[in-house]
């Protein structure tokens, strides 16, 4: 499994309202153990509740392990073959081979999105956490939009705590490529991913996980706009248009309508292959913020900018 992400960062409003900073601030301390036994021994010592414990293991792989790009460039292959006589020593070998891919990651202190996953899933089983490695669709550029993978590209987790699933995703928490470069830079985005937003970035191939937070097809999934992750986790609410592909013919202006967009915001935006970017103009009516753009480019990509980072990309047709 491999994927890469290509982090928007844009200043925002939080809406995760958990304090993990005493947590954070403890992990921190931690050595780069290279065992992951070693790891959940010093989790399990120092936090007694499962919220606690659950945001440590997280922290710590966003922290401590740089994604590998090289792998990502060039995949290794990852088929495992092997024989068995019973379903028991089936499982027995798959873990086994999960658990060599965790060995290697704490090792070597690199990897892809699978290994983060598995790593993650391995310290909830060392302290007795109820989790799941769940694979599935991300999307990240505009080219992807209306055109969905024929294989899933992605892994993350879900962790169940006080009775309810929350969603995770410590590879995309823990930095992002910036000209050929793995740049390290923690997104608290990322731990307990809103239930509301999770299919405007992430997409269960599994339908119990699509049942269990939503009702959409994978299709609709990918007509979507791609969305800026800190965009989602400010409180400014995309309300048209839905659709990720724009048609542009007889149309003389591009409208997009916001719910808690100020006026007083700072919005750009550019055409692929255009030198400089554009200021929109805003107007608000009846409390809904409406974004014009004017002569808009047929066959093209549109970027929108909040405060000089990405928010919002769509395709133009």
């Amino acid at each position: 499994m491999k994927y890469l992400l290509t982090f928007f960062l844009l200043i925002s409003i939080a809406t995760n309202s958990q304090d993990f900073a005493e947590v954070d601030a403890k992990v921190t301390k931690y050595p780069r153990y290279s065992k992951v036994e070693d790891l959940a021994n010093k989790i399990d010592k120092d936090f007694s509740k499962k919220e606690e414990k659950a945001r440590a293991a997280f922290f710590w792989l966003a922290k401590n392990i740089r994604y590998n790009l090289k792998e990502f460039y060039n995949p290794r292959q990852r088929s495992i073959r092997f024989s068995y006589f019973s379903e028991e020593e089936k499982k027995q070998k798959l873990q086994a081979a999960k658990d060599n891919l965790v060995a290697a990651m704490f090792k070597t202190k690199q990897g892809v999105c699978e290994e983060y996953a598995q790593s993650f899933k391995k310290i909830c089983d060392l302290l007795g956490l109820e989790s799941e490695v769940i694979k599935g669709y991300v999307r990240n550029i505009p080219n992807e939009i209306g055109k969905p993978a024929n294989a899933t590209n992605h892994a993350w987790n879900a962790v169940k705590l006080n009775g309810k699933w929350i969603i995770l995703d410590a590879t995309w928490a823990a930095g992002y490529e910036y000209n050929g470069k793995w740049i390290r830079k923690f997104n608290d985005y990322f731990y307990n991913i809103p239930k509301n937003k999770i299919f405007k970035t992430h997409f269960p191939d599994d339908s119990l996980w699509v049942l269990r937070f939503g009702r959409m097809s994978l299709s609709e999934f990918y007509n979507q706009p791609i969305y800026g992750h800190n965009f989602l986790n400010s409180d400014i609410e995309l309300l048209s248009p839905k659709n990720g592909i724009i048609k542009v013919e007889r149309v003389e202006n591009i409208v997009l309508k916001f719910k808690n967009l100020a006026l007083s915001s700072s919005i750009i935006y550019n055409f692929r292959g255009y030198k400089y970017a554009q200021k929109a103009v805003l107007k608000i009516e009846n409390g809904i913020t409406i974004l014009s753009i004017p002569k808009p480019k047929k066959n093209s990509e549109l970027y929108l900018y909040l405060n000089n980072e990405v928010a919002l990309q769509f395709k133009t047709r």
